[in-house]
């Protein structure tokens, strides 16, 4: 048996050797970096990973499409930043030039980057290094050359606010959290008497998405289901998606073609960024919601931010080669749960008699590291009586927590009603990332005393009650466990900020300001352009 795995392992190795030598050959096809990427997954060690890396800086050229390949193929080989920056700055460069390559090294770099940075500040500056928004600036030019928006969807001054053409970069289904955003804001919309339709061109899908990078990464085809929609939608609610068939440029001329028949009084977007929405902002109002607790990466009249020193803000906030645009507090983000009646501790099989803590987290061994995990380690050894719920992924137990006492730690994989399980914990534990927000809400919601950092979505959500750092979070932490009293206090003032600040059902005033300044400054802009 053993000499058998050796000589697997033997033939592996030379595998290996000759993917490399054959992408060093032909370093613009994208097969090459994709079998190595495959090949080192299985065999991967930090000395074969050094020797793998020193050879192709030595043997690929570091410019063009090579160049490209390489920096994305050691971006995921090394996971240091300084290649993700380098790709990034090559993709500015590359010709001829291909809108499709840009948009999916765009939603791969910042996914990447979500998926290390605890923090907001450092989460933009961290965009900023992958020079995403001279990207974006990039794509709304050669869009705007290539798409001719206004000769397509005639410019016209808006006066009251009928129709709202609704842009998402990508949609699939009710479980996927930016979708369901979307879906929210349709209602909302609809709430205050307006038309909505829902356009998507499905950005990160395309017929040769898993080509565009050396690290394999690209976004598998969605499980794309409209169930469910109709209560957002509106019985009949027409949804419109690209052909991913198609490159983008053609899913955005034929979308930009059906916008026009429909003729909107006012665009909404909510994402990072969507190249239809881009191409609208010359010919309509443009207000623009993000899915993390930053600008969209957008052109547009407004933007709703939920940082109320921000409202009124009239800036760019990510390049100067944006317009600027104007900040407009709104806060109210997040359905109330619903939680079924009988749901309990038993019928969920978590202890009657533990103090629990749960964290929802959809990448628990990139969220639940480092100095943070091991204080969270280091409370619960002091602690035999606490139990740490985590929900999400895959449900097995981080790398950082393997130290951990039997039983301490539970881990359940991703449910669709994992609110249920807020509803029978104690305190609501957020660790320090960019995400998080929304389910930070929920258990606010629910009167669950929750921690988050300032700075970050979860933050945001909380208000004065966010933690300024690990410290303050961990003293605030300690005094929960020990304190009834103290948490029940903290739950349900957390329970009224989200009564007045960030229940979605008291959106519609908000929201309907924030749509009539979007026309106002469109309109204002419109006359700038003609006088």
């Amino acid at each position: 048996m053993k000499e058998e795995m050796a000589g697997e392992k033997q033939e592996e190795s030379r595998l290996l050797d000759d993917v490399v030598m054959r992408t060093v050959a032909n370093p613009t096809a994208s097969h090459g970096w994709h079998q190595m990427v495959d090949l080192m997954r299985r065999q991967a060690t930090p000395a074969l990973s050094l020797q793998l890396e020193q050879f192709l800086l030595a043997n690929v050229a570091a410019t063009g499409l090579a160049g490209f390949y390489r920096a994305t193929f050691l971006d995921m080989l090394t996971g240091r930043p300084e290649y993700l920056q380098q790709a990034g700055q090559l993709a500015l460069t590359l010709q001829p030039y291909d809108a499709d390559r840009l948009m999916t090294f765009l939603q791969y770099g910042w996914q990447r980057v979500l998926l290390d940075i605890p923090g907001r500040q450092a989460f933009q500056q961290a965009l900023q290094d992958l020079s995403l928004p001279a990207l974006t600036t990039s794509l709304n030019a050669w869009i705007w050359q290539q798409v001719q928006p206004t000769q397509v969807l005639k410019k016209r001054s808006i006066s009251a606010v009928r129709k709202v053409a609704l842009i998402a970069p990508y949609v699939s289904n009710i479980k996927h959290p930016p979708t369901l955003m979307v879906l929210q804001q349709a209602e909302n919309l609809r709430q205050l008497g307006y038309e909505v339709v829902l356009y998507s061109a499905q950005e990160m899908l395309g017929p040769d998405v898993k080509h565009y990078l050396g690290s394999n990464s690209y976004t598998p085809e969605p499980q794309f289901v409209t169930a469910g929609w109709d209560k957002y939608l509106g019985q009949g609610g027409q949804v419109m998606t690209g052909d991913t068939r198609f490159s983008l440029v053609q899913r955005w001329k034929s979308l930009l073609g059906q916008i026009a028949l429909f003729d909107p009084d006012l665009v909404m977007f909510v994402g990072l960024y969507a190249g239809l929405a881009a191409a609208i902002y010359p010919a309509r109002p443009v207000l623009s919601l993000g899915i993390n607790s930053l600008s969209p990466m957008l052109p547009a009249d407004v933007w709703l931010t939920a940082q109320q020193e921000l409202d009124g803000v009239q800036a760019s906030q990510w390049t100067t080669a944006l317009p600027a645009s104007q900040a407009y507090y709104h806060s109210y983000r997040i359905q109330r749960p619903d939680v079924k009646q009988g749901q309990t501790r038993a019928s969920l099989g978590l202890a009657q008699d533990r103090l629990i803590l749960v964290t929802l987290v959809s990448e628990s061994e990139a969220r639940i590291k480092g100095e943070w995990a091991a204080a969270m380690l280091q409370m619960l050894n002091l602690h035999p009586h606490v139990q740490w719920l985590i929900v999400g992924g895959n449900g097995v137990l981080p790398s950082a927590l393997q130290a951990a006492r039997a039983g301490q730690v539970q881990c359940v994989a991703f449910c669709a009603d994992a609110v249920k399980y807020l509803a029978c914990s104690d305190i609501y534990i957020n660790p320090p990332m960019m995400g998080g927000g929304f389910a930070v809400a929920e258990a606010m919601a629910l009167a669950v005393p929750a921690l988050s950092l300032q700075g970050s979505d979860g933050g945001d959500k909380l208000g004065s009650a966010a933690q300024a750092n690990l410290q303050e979070y961990f003293q605030t932490l300690m005094l929960w466990l020990h304190n009834p009293d103290a948490r029940k206090t903290a739950g349900l003032a957390m329970q009224r900020h989200f009564d007045d600040y960030l229940d979605l059902s008291k959106a519609a005033a908000s929201l309907q300001g924030a749509c009539e300044l979007a026309v106002a400054r469109f309109n204002l802009r419109m006359a700038t352009q003609t006088s």
